[in-house]
């Protein structure tokens, strides 16, 4: 039992956490958040190194010089934890992708900030308990993530809970875009701006064609409105499936009638019986679209766009202990 207590505290002490800072929440937070975690990390001794980061290209470039000056044995005791927004993390992880060949371990701290993958796998929205789940890890979980490149760009995006294009994608633009909808949510009265802007949109959105190709199969849909491409994060450890698959759902001939058939829905399971809603799952797919769309990745907006695209699952490593820590801590604000 000593052994295996030694053997943890010697791969703990080995383990360089390099922590990239988004200078953005820096700017606003005066420093407290980060001071607080900082003096965590001095307390417990552990091997670290900090970079605040001012754009996504400054990332690259840190990671380029550090993983090829770095001996492989400081890669693989190597973590890379970003602070800041989850969309400051997709950032960080799409370019620690691209630079490096081998896995590196990642692990994200929420600042000021909640979401589905992080409250699904059981990160803490406390940035203080979520370094605790981090320190307190001895060996990496992999996790399910999505990808897209289009072949218009080439640009990677990841996401880790889902991809929206058209009619949902639409009603969050105008939202986000409307003072008057502001407004109504300032004053707590989002079911209404919700409904003026799905009203605003069932008034202006056109259908659209899609293809999509899974399994060397090709499925044509003339009057889309809304796509979805969903990411499941755990692994499937049946194997009665093909593991790590994306959902793809598809509605088509949407109006304002038929949208309230939806929810109930998949409230109850009972998708597959509504004939508007097509559902498939698969590890990549194959989407094109031919005309400009709303969409949107992890709730972040996208410019409009065409679609020539691959969506494929994949697995990546992240640093976490979840468990480490009890319900009641994880749920603490900061």
């Amino acid at each position: 039992m000593g052994k295996v207590k030694i053997e943890i505290e010697r791969r703990i002490t080995l383990k360089t956490f390099f922590f990239f800072i988004d200078n953005h929440f820096l700017k606003s937070d005066s420093s407290s958040v980060w001071g607080t975690l900082e003096s965590e990390l001095q307390k417990q001794a552990v091997n670290y190194k900090a970079e605040p980061i001012h754009n996504d290209r400054q990332v690259e470039y840190i990671l380029k010089k550090e993983l090829n000056n770095d001996a492989l044995e400081l890669k693989n005791n190597l973590v890379v934890v970003s602070v800041g927004s989850s969309t400051f993390f997709l950032e960080v992880l799409t370019k620690l992708r691209k630079i490096s060949a081998q896995q590196i371990p990642i692990a994200f701290i929420l600042i000021n900030e909640k979401n589905n993958f992080a409250n699904k796998i059981g990160v803490s929205s406390n940035p203080l308990i979520a370094l605790k789940q981090i320190l307190n890890s001895v060996h990496s979980i992999s996790y399910n993530l999505g990808s897209v490149e289009n072949s218009l760009n080439t640009d990677e995006q990841i996401f880790t809970d889902e991809l929206i294009v058209g009619f949902r994608a639409y009603v969050t633009s105008l939202i986000k875009s409307s003072k008057f909808y502001k407004l109504l949510f300032k004053y707590h009265l989002s079911l209404i701006a919700e409904f003026c802007a799905m009203t605003e949109a069932f008034i202006n959105q056109e259908a659209f064609s899609v293809t999509t190709r899974l399994s060397q199969k090709y499925n044509f849909f003339k009057n889309s409105f809304s796509i979805c491409i969903k990411n499941h994060p755990f692994l499937d450890n049946e194997k009665t499936k093909e593991a790590n698959n994306l959902q793809l759902e598809i509605i088509t001939s949407l109006n304002p009638l038929s949208y309230w058939f939806i929810l109930p829905a998949k409230k109850f399971n009972l998708s597959s019986k509504i004939p508007f809603i097509h559902t498939f799952e698969q590890k990549q797919i194959h989407l094109v679209i031919n005309s400009l769309e709303f969409s949107q990745i992890d709730s972040r907006q996208l410019i409009n766009k065409f679609y020539d695209a691959h969506l494929k699952s994949f697995t990546y490593p992240f640093w976490f202990d979840v468990d480490s820590v009890s319900l009641s801590e994880k749920n603490n604000n900061f």
